[in-house]
């Protein structure tokens, strides 16, 4: 009996999509995981130059609102070699390069804003260090801070007009708070290295009762900076462009609450605190020369998002971090630090940790600077 012949085979055809069309769907793969970029860059020639061109960059950062965040900083203090030691450490959100998510001996992260970390080295020559962590670049600061853990640092980004979707290798400013006694008196004090001029401007005084919470998270809005006070909800405004300082009031509804956390949400002051089992949040317009706006409330509960053991025991909870732009905020608990998305009233554990301070690292990386490793090297 004769066989039937097999069917004939079928050519398969690649669909080949345009270049403008190819390089639309790029421009939309997510921020949050730059080794999806990596792996574009890796798929033939005329993809790689797609995302290395000059014009991709800027094109990406456009569609969105706000960079993302590659990871998060933090500060250990070791004790193993005699002399305690700080060593700052980054724990990464995507699949980044090593260089940007070593750990760093002997160094202590200050302030992470605008793409920009603060570092204090005080066994490098002493120095204050500013890195942009995505180019590499960094940039040494003349002179440090005398007494670190009583002055709150800030870095910001100085350029005029700048929406801080591309602040890589822009000017900067490094303002410093802190306070003071002269005799039964208590001052507070500022001051700011300009890199642009490369020198500190002369300090400015106000006299003010309370003592700067020098761990506390900044705030800055526009060329004011806004740092938390230890006690009595106070915030020190500081007019980096005006060169004047002002005090005002967290717009607080619990009765001796202080100010876990400072922020920036929707272009208004942000201010958090854990009073269990509710994180509450208030968000302040900041009016003229120090004057306080409009200021709204909510809370959210932490019983659904968070173990219930440390709702109910008397260990403590509390807001340690803020991401702006993309609405994270950081808890600290005594089985580890968990992140709550404002809007989805998602959590998850991120750290199993017990971390005082969360500094989230904001910027876009496109893998322009150098290849990225692949998402399970990260």
């Amino acid at each position: 009996m004769a066989t039937s012949l097999p069917p004939p085979l079928r050519s398969r055809r690649t669909l080949e999509l345009p270049d403008d069309v190819m390089e639309e769907i790029f421009l939309r793969l997510p921020a949050d995981n730059p080794a999806s970029l990596a792996r574009v860059a890796g798929g033939c020639k005329s993809w790689l130059a797609m995302v290395s061109d000059p014009n991709f960059a800027p094109a990406y950062r456009r569609l969105r609102d706000a960079p993302p965040m590659l990871g998060f900083l933090y500060n250990y203090r070791y004790t193993d070699e005699g002399a305690p030691y700080w060593t700052s450490h980054f724990r990464a959100a995507a699949a980044l390069p090593p260089r940007v998510r070593r750990d760093r001996k002997h160094w202590r992260a200050l302030d992470s804003r605008h793409g920009l970390v603060l570092f204090d080295t005080p066994e490098s020559d002493g120095h204050l260090v500013v890195s942009d962590l995505v180019t590499g670049e960094h940039w040494k600061i003349d002179g440090h801070i005398t007494f670190p853990d009583a002055c709150n640092a800030t870095v910001l980004c100085a350029r005029d007009g700048c929406d801080h979707r591309d602040c890589h290798g822009g000017p900067f400013l490094v303002a410093c708070v802190d306070s003071v006694v002269a005799g039964d008196r208590r001052i507070t004090c500022a001051m700011f290295y300009s890199s642009v001029t490369g020198k500190w401007i002369d300090p400015i005084f106000v006299e003010q009762p309370n003592v700067i919470d020098a761990r506390g998270h900044s705030a800055v809005l526009g060329n004011k900076v806004y740092v938390p006070c230890v006690k009595d909800g106070s915030v020190v405004e500081y007019n980096t462009r005006e060169n004047k300082l002002s005090v005002i009031k967290a717009p607080f509804e619990v009765q001796d609450q202080k100010i876990e956390l400072m922020g920036v949400e929707d272009g208004m002051l942000l201010f958090a605190s854990v009073v269990k089992p509710r994180l509450y949040l208030w968000s302040m317009e900041a009016g003229p020369r120090g004057a306080a706006g409009r200021a709204q409330s909510r809370f959210i509960e932490l019983g659904p998002l968070l173990p219930r053991p440390v709702l109910v025991d008397n260990t403590e909870v509390s807001a340690v971090g803020f991401a702006e732009g993309v609405g994270v905020i950081f808890i600290k608990t005594k089985v580890g630090l968990y992140t709550i998305h404002l809007k989805s009233k998602q959590s998850n554990q991120v750290h199993r940790g017990y971390i005082n301070k969360v500094m989230p690292y904001m910027s876009f990386y496109t893998g322009a600077w150098e290849p990225l490793p692949a998402s399970d090297e990260a």
